[in-house]
């Protein structure tokens, strides 16, 4: 299976951040939305009792984000003007 052309990886180690992947404005966003779902996983882990975070999608009039977390501090995904199930989201984060 081929890689999702759209896919944007982001790493962050010792404070610095490395985007690869994806146009600039869709990397911007998605960097954006990683901090954004970040933030408030954190404050939600104790109270739901989480222990990680798997899979995120951010929506909002301008579309959708993808986030998948591979590791502390590494996640992929992608942004998308339309909507996705799911199901979709899985299989190409899966990719």
């Amino acid at each position: 299976m081929e890689p999702d052309p759209g896919l944007i990886k982001m790493e962050s180690h010792q404070g610095r951040e490395t985007l690869t992947g994806g146009d600039a404005e869709s990397a911007q966003r998605f960097a954006g939305e990683v901090k954004y779902v970040g933030y408030f996983t954190d404050k939600l882990a104790e109270t739901l009792g989480m222990r990680r975070l798997e899979l995120a999608i951010v929506e909002d009039r301008d579309g959708q984000t993808s986030i998948s977390a591979t590791q502390p501090g590494r996640w992929h995904g992608s942004v998308s003007s339309h909507r996705r199930s799911i199901k979709q989201v899985r299989e190409a984060l899966a990719r």
